[in-house]
């Protein structure tokens, strides 16, 4: 495959560009899709549309991307049922007790996306289905909610050391070093063990972006502080009355909400440890836990929690809703019916995906990273060019294979007395593949965030792009920069933390402050 140069960036430009613009997000994505096969096909009309016939079959029939697309009408199933019986309204009044107002309500809904760790994808549909009703109770609105499980989901995920991006990252590591490390980045390794692993582990205090976006967004929720687009849409929210909630539903304990929250991440967790334990077979004994789940069948375990969920949810509206099947079925529908959207915008986040790739853009892009760099600008480097590969592809796994096999060896050609430029360099490229992706609104995490949370995309994209860049900036200011002049990220992370604090206070208004 060869780049189309400059040209290479239109499809991504046209179709990023005509959504801001016009907020209408399908066309816009059709635009950049045709754009990118003209490019790709050389001008020619006929090629490009039988190549855009070809990527609708490749998106439409790819077993994945069927499996993701269940597992996503799965869960918005599961929380339609929920609410239909009253579970959602018990989990969310179980939850008002801890979690009181505005503030409590972000702060949980921020804990929660820690603590569905295991896979961003899971991460963006269940927490953002299950605390959306309590951000509707006390007001905060519907793109705060996207951004705070935006921002958790892949920056948690990539970092988590039991998670499905860990084996998938230590790979391209340990393929994209060299058998001879040298003498003096051997000595900066554990002898005896997975190199691959150990420069990842080495790597990880320099994942500045991904941990200073959890800060980051730990400081609005608990500071109650925005600014730029999101102050204006949560002052819209909070002067909308409160809903009124259902009297007609059955209360009930906090179980019949928790219950197949419960049953949707154990059952995919268990699924996923139990085929990744099965694909290593002898291997198991020795194995990681982070090599388990990096060999199990993610989407399959995804696909397999939701059914559960569904079915718990079931026979719960069945034994205390007294539901006939007729109602169930309606239910079904209403559950299913908000998602089919966000599902059309993804498939056409595939599509341009795949256009992109055609055109070479990641090796255009990949070609502004050189060997004629200074030593303490690669980390620096690597991660805008990551971040703009991610941002303009939508994906963060392909920027990390791109990327990862160029970085690591230059970095070891630049400074290969210095195992603090590998592990920065390393750690830029993840980090910045995760802003990229994180930022992008062709991104399947971010239109899966939108969709969880049930929040227009182009407003989720609106605002929380300006907090995305000042944690990139923050991060490079503080972290990568820093680490390439050789500053110990013991002291750029705490330095790093301070300063997304003070972001924060600094520009941040409290949304009950009128100006």
């Amino acid at each position: 495959m060869e780049s189309s140069g400059a040209l290479s960036l239109l499809a991504p430009a046209v179709a990023i560009m005509g959504a801001l613009w016009t907020h209408r997000v399908v066309p816009a994505l059709g635009a950049g899709i045709v754009a990118g096969a003209l490019v790709a096909s050389g001008g020619a009309p006929v090629a490009a549309m039988q190549s855009v016939a070809e990527h609708l079959r490749s998106a439409v029939f790819d077993f994945d991307h069927a499996r993701i697309t269940m597992f996503s009408i799965g869960v918005a199933i599961a929380v339609g049922l929920m609410g239909a019986y009253g579970g959602t309204a018990d989990l969310v009044r179980s939850v008002e007790r801890v979690a009181r107002g505005p503030r409590g309500t972000m702060v949980a809904s921020w804990l929660a996306g820690a603590l569905v760790f295991f896979d961003d994808y899971a991460n963006c549909m269940v927490v953002g289905a299950t605390m959306g009703p309590l951000c509707d109770r006390h007001r905060v609105s519907r793109a705060k909610l996207a951004y705070i499980v935006d921002s958790t989901a892949a920056p948690v995920a990539s970092i988590a050391l039991v998670s499905t991006w860990i084996g998938y990252e230590v790979g391209l590591v340990s393929d994209a070093l060299p058998a001879d490390l040298g003498q003096t980045l051997a000595s900066a390794l554990p002898q005896g063990g997975d190199v691959g692993f150990a420069v990842f582990l080495g790597a990880l205090p320099y994942r500045f972006y991904s941990l200073f976006t959890l800060v980051f967004v730990g400081a609005i929720a608990a500071s109650g502080r925005d600014f730029g687009p999101m102050l204006a849409e949560e002052r819209r929210c909070r002067a909308e009355p409160v809903p009124t909630p259902a009297h007609d539903l059955p209360r009930g304990g906090a179980w019949r909400g928790v219950l197949p929250v419960a049953t949707l991440i154990a059952v995919t967790l268990g699924t996923l440890i139990w085929t990744g334990a099965t694909a290593l077979g002898d291997r198991l004994a020795t194995a990681r836990p982070f090599e388990v789940l990096g060999s199990g069948d993610s989407y399959g375990a995804m696909l397999t929690g939701s059914a559960a969920a569904v079915f718990v949810a079931s026979v719960l509206g069945f034994a205390t809703a007294r539901w006939t099947p007729r109602a169930w079925g309606r239910h079904v529908i209403g559950g299913a019916r908000p998602v089919l959207d966000a599902l059309l915008v993804l498939y056409c986040a595939w599509m341009l995906a795949s256009v992109v790739q055609d055109t070479g853009a990641a090796l255009y892009l990949q070609g502004l990273v050189g060997p004629l760099l200074p030593v303490w600008s690669l980390p620096t480097v690597v991660f805008l060019v990551a971040a703009v590969i991610a941002f303009a592809t939508g994906t963060s796994f392909g920027t990390m294979s791109i990327l990862i096999p160029l970085a690591v060896p230059l970095a070891l050609q630049l400074a290969p007395q210095a195992p603090h430029i590998l592990f920065a360099s390393t750690g830029a490229v993840l980090a910045g593949a995760c802003f990229g992706d994180h930022a992008s609104p062709i991104s399947d995490t971010t239109v899966l965030s939108a969709a969880g949370s049930r929040v227009d995309l182009v407003t989720h994209v609106n605002t929380q792009l300006p907090y995305a860049l000042s944690t990139a900036l923050i991060a490079v200011l503080t972290g990568y920069l820093p680490a390439g002049l050789g500053v110990s990220p013991a002291i750029a992370l705490p330095v790093g933390a301070i300063a997304c604090v003070l972001w924060v206070m600094a520009l941040g208004t409290r949304v009950d402050q009128r100006p």
